[in-house]
């Protein structure tokens, strides 16, 4: 994109009250001649030019104008005049990133991003450098599995990558996004159901070492709410009733409306007593209901989780796979899936409004099912 010299390319320093030379032109008091002060690329370049006729030196004025111009634009395409790619994605996971819930996805998104574009200016990114990423990212293989990174992990650091160059506008860094409109990968999706007999394999793993005694619990919270990972890693004891036997959750989303308050099925409850036992014995109390030992809450439970598949002899699956099992097993026991929606969350913004008023009680059969069925 060609840029015209900015004001500051040309100042009037040293200019008096009444001066009537063009910006750009000054006078020396030692010297008939004009001078030509202006700046490019960064540096002052400061010339005589070698008359002291005022028209002739607005005319070579308007030449280095010209000369200026080209000048600005061939360095713009060689060194780009905005911030490098690092500064952006860095600034972009400090002030963006840190105020989502999928920070560590951001950051875990951002790392491949950070060693493929670098030290490159952002203005300097095109669209036909976002597609050479895609082709990069393909190429490689996972260092766990060893298996070619697979087409929905390069979309979402792609749709990461859409987002900064959006706020790199709003910052005034670009004037328009590389990454808009790029041709993603197919995505086909992902269904694992876990048998009743594989749970109980991955509990009985998770249960036979006393570091990962942890994972059992969370694995048994999170299929006896059928709440998302990030929820009950974050669970707090004040969000708890046990009188009542309700949990309370936030309303994080305007878009997605989560069941406010829901049902304590009997496993959970008994669960959840033994824990709060545990706590007032413990020297450590924190509001955390999962935590390490100096109190610190779980932020991942993905080492664990693979340690306890990889000992139960189990491939493809992941954590989430919990939360599916629970729905599934929910209408299994005969509860409709707008009805298992209302537990689960899992609604469109059309259906939020109807379930707006969703009370405990609606949530209280599904879920007592589950104590059920297993």
């Amino acid at each position: 994109m060609t840029r015209m010299p900015s004001s500051n390319n040309f100042p009037h320093m040293g200019r008096k009250k009444g001066y009537k030379a063009p910006q750009g032109l000054i006078k020396q008091r030692k010297s008939a001649n004009w001078y030509i002060k202006a700046g490019v690329a960064g540096k002052l370049v400061y010339k005589s030019t070698r008359t002291s006729d005022l028209r002739k030196a607005e005319l070579i004025l308007a030449k280095v104008k010209v000369e200026l111009l080209s000048l600005e634009s061939q360095v713009h395409e060689v060194i780009g005049k905005s911030i490098p790619f690092r500064e952006l994605i860095e600034r972009y996971l400090s002030e963006v990133s840190s105020l989502k819930r999928s920070q560590r996805t951001d950051m875990t998104n951002a790392r491949p991003l950070q060693a493929y574009f670098g030290d490159q200016k952002v203005d300097l990114i095109t669209t036909q450098d976002v597609y050479k990423y895609q082709d990069w990212r393909k190429s490689q293989e996972t260092q766990r599995t060893k298996q070619p990174i697979s087409g929905m992990t390069i979309n979402r650091e792609v749709a990461l990558l859409r987002s900064a160059f959006k706020k790199a506008i709003r910052w005034g860094y670009l004037d328009q996004n590389p990454a808009k409109g790029i041709e993603g990968f197919p995505e086909v999706k992902r269904e694992r159901y876990i048998s009743d007999e594989e749970f109980e394999a991955i509990m009985k793993a998770a249960r036979s070492h006393e570091k990962s005694r942890h994972l059992a619990d969370i694995v048994d919270t999170l299929y006896h709410t059928a709440q998302r990972s990030g929820r009950i890693l974050g669970f707090k004891w004040n969000q708890i009733n046990l009188k009542e036997r309700t949990i309370t959750f936030e309303q994080l989303s305007k878009t997605k409306k989560v069941p406010h308050i829901i049902w304590i099925n009997d496993p959970l409850f008994a669960l959840l007593s033994k824990l709060k036992l545990k706590r007032g014995a413990s020297k450590v109390i924190c509001s955390w209901v999962f935590h390490k030992d100096d109190g610190s809450p779980y932020t991942s439970i993905k080492t664990a989780w693979n340690t306890a598949c990889r000992k139960a002899n189990l491939r493809d699956v992941r954590i989430h796979d919990i939360r599916h099992k629970a729905i599934t097993d929910m209408v299994r026991a005969g509860f409709s899936l707008e009805f298992v929606g209302r537990v689960a969350g899992h609604k469109t913004t059309a259906t939020t409004h109807r379930y707006a008023h969703l009370s405990v009680e609606s949530t209280k059969a599904p879920l007592e099912s589950l104590g059920k069925l297993r």
